[in-house]
């Protein structure tokens, strides 16, 4: 029998009770009981056991470092879209936390008073918000609270003084649903890791270490296709799984659920005979439609508008320099014509509009008798997060 004494309540335990002064360095979940409040349930620790790709390494290494240099609570914001790395992160981190001495707490529930919990314990521990976006936005448990507030009850514990620093490591898809006072605040969140989707050399490098040797011919029109629609690596392990079962590109991903459910924004820049290029910044194109015929106005220097018809399925694709290159001997029905003023010369002209007039219309028959040598079609992605310096 063991007994233990909180101010004037004895409670009486089995023997398998064990005091520590400190958590071990193990992973917890935390937990709720309306009966007995919060507590932590011990869980089997976090292991990634397959190969990283990307900057993952590098970005552990950084977090750690800085947790033991700094002298207070250290944030860090794992950003991105599914699938495309921030739990792998999230993960690594933990691993290392756990296998340098320091306990890791996992949160999947946002319970009202979960802050004042966590800032009771007072040793260097690193604590998980997966989902933050998630699961500290829905109301919870009958909570009546703005959804906000469940985000804002945080600050207190993020800006907390109290003895024993902690890793806060918060993953979301969304940043838009996060509380004003966490982003642009690196005094509570120093960090934040943008992971965007995984480029050629990464997609080339994943797919070679999926596949057999002789299913590789099947590598380069999936990079082809990420030119077109982002791929992360849950889309990329299954294609891997179909191309290893001998299935041609062109077939797995008519079965796969990777679907085209909207249209993408493109720069379009056409290349004539003459060397002369013409473009356009924001055109939403539907690359998949093979039915369908792609009209786009651009401005052709300051001669007019150019307007260029072509087919972009059936053109010759690569992704060289992230941009998919249509080359124009390939696409099917590139036509396109000048549209200007009227530049007739008149009676009334004076001899300087006469020949000005003559000079243009010279330099449109000129013009006219181009073609079109190569289109490019580059996606459009949204402003960097970062700063580019």
């Amino acid at each position: 029998m063991k007994i233990v004494n909180t101010g004037n309540v004895y409670r009486i335990y089995d023997d398998n009770l064990r005091t520590y002064d400190q958590l071990p360095p193990q992973t917890y979940i935390v937990r709720f009981s309306q009966f007995s409040g919060f507590y932590l349930e011990l869980k089997e620790d976090i292991k990634v056991n397959e190969k990283i790709y990307g900057v993952h390494a590098q970005k552990v290494d950084k977090v750690m470092n800085s947790f033991k240099k700094f002298n207070r609570n250290l944030g860090v914001i794992l950003s991105g879209a599914k699938g495309i790395g921030k739990s792998v992160c999230a993960k690594l981190i933990a691993e290392r936390a756990v296998s340098e001495g320091y306990p890791v707490i996992t949160v999947n529930e946002y319970v009202k008073g979960i802050a004042d919990f966590l800032s009771e314990i007072q040793q260097e521990v690193v604590i998980i918000f997966d989902e933050f976006d998630k699961t500290f936005v829905s109301k919870r448990r009958g909570n009546d609270e703005d959804p906000a507030d469940a985000q804002a009850e945080l600050l207190t514990l993020l800006d907390g003084m109290e003895q024993g620093k902690k890793m806060f490591i918060v993953t979301c898809n969304s940043l838009e649903k996060l509380n004003e006072f966490l982003v642009n605040r690196p005094g509570r969140f120093h960090y934040h890791f943008r992971f965007g989707y995984p480029n050629p050399a990464e997609i080339r490098e994943y797919l070679q270490d999926k596949l057999d040797r002789k299913f590789w011919g099947e590598i380069d029109k999936v990079i082809n296709f990420s030119s077109k629609v982002d791929l992360n690596y849950d889309c990329l392990r299954s294609i891997a799984w179909e191309l290893s079962q001998g299935y041609t590109f062109e077939s797995s991903i008519q079965d796969l659920n990777i679907i085209n459910i909207e249209r993408e924004r493109y720069k379009i820049q056409v290349v004539f005979s003459d060397g002369t290029k013409t473009q356009t910044r924001e055109q939403y194109l539907d690359l998949f439609d093979s039915d369908s015929e792609v009209e786009v106005e651009l401005k052709y220097m300051n001669k007019g508008s150019v307007y260029v018809t072509f087919n972009p399925i059936h053109g010759n694709y690569n992704t060289t320099l992230g941009a998919t290159v249509v080359d124009g001997s390939k696409v099917k029905d590139v036509q396109w014509y000048l549209y200007n003023d009227d530049n007739d010369i008149d009676d009334d002209d004076t001899e300087i509009e006469k020949a000005k007039k003559r000079e243009e219309s010279a330099e449109n028959e000129r013009i006219k008798a181009l073609h079109v040598e190569y289109i490019v079609i580059t996606r459009k992605y949204d402003k960097n997060i970062h700063y580019m310096v």
